[in-house]
């Protein structure tokens, strides 16, 4: 008995340290394999260019567009059957998931059975969201934007004066040293000698849409040892574009082939993309690789 023990133990030593040896040789807790899902969802945000001119960025648009042109539409059918071979099962538009989301999905049934007509609404909601949806023959769209309440500083917002501040901050040239007000001016003008395909094709490039990510981060300087106003803002921007993260999350089936398109103002990419590609669950597809000429 004693030397079946012995014999045991000294197996059991053997092959504790043949593991041992083996794991050394391997990196087992950066093993890619770890908390992957079995079935991961695909994802693709497509940027865009407010085609309503909201007034709602800090950049206001300056040059005309109209998507209800005969010119634009056609080029719109264009757009729309590139995006088409991505094969969306969901399409998430840039409406408050809450409030929107049944008074949204009542219009689109409304359309499909044409009650609803879009042929005078210059949103991409409709002319993307709407149209593209009812081509590949969806029963409804998906509504998933959310708002992220303001817990910064409070101010007097209509005396604020942002340069005075800055100045007396000493913040100022490190906050301005970046023209990108030129940058945006510069892209709104395109939009009116570009067909909308390649117009969205530079829209999505990650390059550009980097940069545009990058003027949250200087703007981030405002308040920095007082309010930390400018932290704050960009905290709050994470905070949406997180929620509507956990809402594109929330939609996806993951016992299906699921394949979700987001259509957002182009703002939203670099951040969106950034959450897709983190997480495990997902794999994200680059739009600009069917937005070609």
């Amino acid at each position: 008995m004693k030397n079946l023990i012995y014999g045991i133990s000294i197996l059991f030593l053997f092959v504790s340290c043949k593991t041992a040896k083996e794991i050394q040789k391997t990196d087992p807790i950066n093993d890619p394999s770890l908390f992957i899902g079995n079935h991961k969802a695909k994802a693709m945000v497509l940027g865009v260019f407010h085609f309503s001119n909201p007034q709602l960025d800090s950049y206001k648009p300056k040059f005309p567009f109209d998507i209800l042109e005969k010119q634009r539409q056609s080029e719109l059918d264009i757009l729309l059957e590139k995006i088409a071979e991505y094969r969306p099962t969901k399409i998430l538009l840039e409406l408050n998931r809450i409030e929107m989301d049944s008074l949204t999905n009542e219009s689109y049934q409304s359309y499909l059975n044409g009650k609803f007509l879009i042929d005078d609404k210059n949103n991409e909601v409709y002319q993307i969201g709407f149209k593209l949806a009812k081509k590949l023959n969806h029963h409804r769209v998906y509504c998933s934007d959310a708002d992220a309440k303001w817990f910064g500083v409070n101010l007097d917002w209509d005396k604020y004066d942002a340069e005075a501040y800055l100045k007396s901050k000493g913040q100022y040239e490190k906050t301005t040293r970046y023209d990108y007000e030129s940058l945006y001016k510069l892209q709104d003008s395109l939009k009116t000698i570009q067909s909308l395909t390649r117009m969205l094709n530079m829209l999505n490039n990650p390059v550009g849409r980097l940069k545009d990510h990058q003027a949250y981060l200087t703007n981030i300087l405002e308040g920095a040892g007082d309010n930390y106003l400018g932290a704050d803002n960009v905290g709050r921007w994470y905070r949406r574009n997180l929620r509507i993260f956990s809402n594109a999350y929330d939609f996806t089936n993951f016992n299906k082939e699921e394949r979700l398109l987001l259509i957002y103002g182009s703002g939203h990419v670099w951040l969106l993309r950034q959450f897709f590609m983190d997480s495990p669950d997902f794999e994200y597809v680059e739009a600009n690789d069917y937005l070609k000429d």
